[in-house]
């Protein structure tokens, strides 16, 4: 249920980005926004039935940061690092299942906002 909502909103705020003109920099504001918002130690993946969502809220600021970067770095390629280095801790989290094996790439990332 909770990765559901996370993804709701994910596709939110890209819906939102898109209907504002959708501009390279509208997108790379958002990206950054997430950005901003992530936290400097990643919260850890909980176990069981726990209420606790701040990893499922990481990841998909995360994931939605990673594609709105993308997405401004086809329209102009001054994003392009920003959305390199997200998407390297993208990937990084997507084989090694450690989401503190992506807070490098997402620091490096904030020097791009």
């Amino acid at each position: 249920m909770t990765r559901r909502l996370v993804l709701l909103i994910a596709a939110m705020l890209t819906i939102a980005a898109c209907s504002s003109g959708g501009s390279a920099d509208g997108d790379g504001e958002l990206a950054c926004a997430l950005v901003r918002k992530l936290p400097d130690r990643m919260p850890d993946q909980p176990s069981g039935d726990s209420s606790d969502h701040s990893f499922d809220v990481a990841l998909g600021r995360l994931n939605t940061a990673a594609e709105l970067a993308r997405v401004a770095a086809l329209q102009d390629t001054k994003y392009q690092p920003l959305a390199d280095n997200l998407a390297t801790a993208r990937q990084t989290f997507s084989t090694t299942f450690d989401i503190h094996r992506a807070e490098p790439g997402i620091k490096q990332a904030r020097t791009h906002c």
